[in-house]
């Protein structure tokens, strides 16, 4: 069994989550463990795996907050009224996304942008209400 039928069957049947202790991101860990699980035997996995899991608790607050969004295109993106430290948050949560496709197309023999878009389509069927979500055509969407 490949690892990406491990991560699909993960997001498919969160049930075999319990052992997680991110209770209260439980709508994002589907993605966390398609970087844990496409990202194995990769060295650099761990520095960007590990700085994104760290980075998880800011990334949902600002989310809550509507300053941030995510995109189709498996990025995060500024909002309004976000500060430095906010900007530096999204820059280098995407600077670690664009490592982590271009890990997992490599791993699965698919493309960069595929990946990119899965990952954000589960993002969003895992996402909290309230959080905002940029179309391509650039047009924000609120989760109701």
């Amino acid at each position: 069994m490949t690892s990406w039928m491990i991560c699909m069957m993960m997001i498919l049947n969160p049930q075999l989550l319990n052992d997680l202790h991110m209770k209260s991101y439980n709508y994002l860990k589907p993605a966390f463990l398609s970087i844990l699980f496409l990202g194995m035997g990769v060295h650099a996995f761990a520095d960007y795996a590990s700085r994104m899991k760290e980075r998880l608790p800011a990334l949902v607050e600002s989310k809550d907050q509507g300053l941030v969004g995510e995109g189709t295109d498996g990025f995060v993106y500024l909002r309004e009224g976000s500060s430095e430290k906010v900007k530096d948050m999204v820059s280098s949560e995407n600077e670690d996304r664009k490592l982590l496709f271009k890990a997992m197309a490599s791993k699965t023999g698919g493309s960069v942008d595929d990946v990119a878009t899965k990952f954000s389509k589960a993002l969003v069927t895992k996402s909290k209400k309230g959080h905002w979500f940029r179309k391509s055509s650039g047009e924000w969407m609120q989760r109701k």
